[in-house]
């Protein structure tokens, strides 16, 4: 398929989650490359504003309510209407939801590219079929599916790299908890995020956080950080509390995603759950150690990943449930020694 030409205003609605627009940032190049003069709008939620607003590919940005995903039509009507008001050539929709392809349609974007998911086919001027084997659904991962958007209209793909930019705000920032917290000490920078806003199936254990920590603290000189959101304080007290060795806790700070990806940059190491911060570290070519339980890891996989993805030997993997209806197994049966043996691997 040929690139369609005279595209002078495009919209693309964002994927929600922290990890996903990551993932995303292939396709949000690729449409920016592809059409260097367009007008290009992103439609998001506002928690991952400072995540990507400091990107060079958009030229507006249209802030969703919270709680869109419910479509209230009071505010639905409002975007609606700003949406139209755009007259918009194409729309990339990078969630698979209904209401984000009413949304396009009802406010009359012309091109609709999205996949064909949740009965919104009629909404599409373009609908994508899903990648399938023997019949079924094939996972694959999220660069690719949000970049098969992108080449369905003849868009020619140079990169498929993650890419994020620090702001000098956020190096700023970063400079004075390195000065506050004595991090600029030379010793490798290891940061431990155990917390995951998906659900608490992802969730490994504050001991297994806390032994992991032990263990490279007994043979590896080096500063550990627990980082997480303000609500994930507590988790990150009880592992500073498990632990033998001294760790530094930052949840008790500020620390927005414009400044969580400066301190991500300058890290040696990452030890995370399966959630956002795994995929920024890896778009900043950070080494990290990701334990996984409850999903399936083919859509997460990239080849431009250093280091591993531990899992339990457990009957019920990828179960994608969001809270455990068992003994959490697939997160419990991972062993500190493992993680940490892996972790001094990657420090080395």
């Amino acid at each position: 398929m040929n690139k369609p030409d005279n595209i002078q205003n495009i919209i693309i609605r964002s994927p929600n989650w922290v990890g996903d627009v990551v993932m995303a940032t292939p396709a949000f190049r690729c449409i920016r490359e592809n059409f260097p003069d367009a007008k290009i709008t992103l439609v998001l939620k506002p928690y991952v504003l400072k995540l990507i607003e400091d990107t060079p590919w958009f030229d507006e940005f249209l802030l969703l309510d919270e709680t869109e995903h419910s479509f209230p039509w009071s505010r639905s009507l409002s975007m609606i209407r700003r949406i139209r008001s755009g007259k918009y050539d194409m729309g990339f929709l990078f969630p698979n939801s209904f209401s984000s392809a009413l949304m396009f349609w009802s406010g009359g974007v012309k091109r609709r590219i999205g996949y064909r998911r949740d009965a919104r086919s009629w909404l599409l001027t373009d609908g994508i079929h899903r990648l399938s084997e023997n019949g079924r659904f094939l996972p694959s991962y999220m660069g690719d599916y949000y970049l098969r958007l992108c080449t369905a209209v003849g868009c020619k793909v140079r990169s498929k790299d993650l890419e994020l930019f620090v702001s000098k705000a956020a190096q700023s920032r970063v400079n004075e908890i390195g000065e506050k917290y004595h991090l600029n000490n030379g010793l490798p920078l290891i940061l431990l995020n155990p917390g995951a806003a998906y659900g608490s199936s992802k969730c490994w254990t504050a001991e297994g956080f806390a032994q992991t920590a032990d263990l490279i603290k007994s043979q590896r000189e080096c500063t550990i950080v627990i980082i997480g959101a303000p609500h994930e304080s507590k988790l990150a007290t009880d592992i500073e509390q498990a632990a033998r060795s001294k760790l530094i806790n930052l949840t008790h700070e500020v620390v927005s995603l414009d400044v969580l990806k400066a301190l991500m940059k300058r890290c040696s190491l990452l030890i995370t759950v399966d959630s956002g911060p795994r995929h920024i570290a890896v778009a900043f070519q950070r080494p990290v150690v990701t334990l996984m339980g409850p999903n399936d890891p083919r859509y997460t996989h990239t080849t431009a990943e250093t280091g591993e993805v531990i899992r339990a030997d457990v009957d019920c993997l990828a179960c994608h449930l969001k809270t455990c209806p068992k003994d959490h197994r697939c997160m419990t049966q991972i062993q500190p020694e493992r993680v940490a043996r892996k972790c001094l691997e990657l420090v080395k």
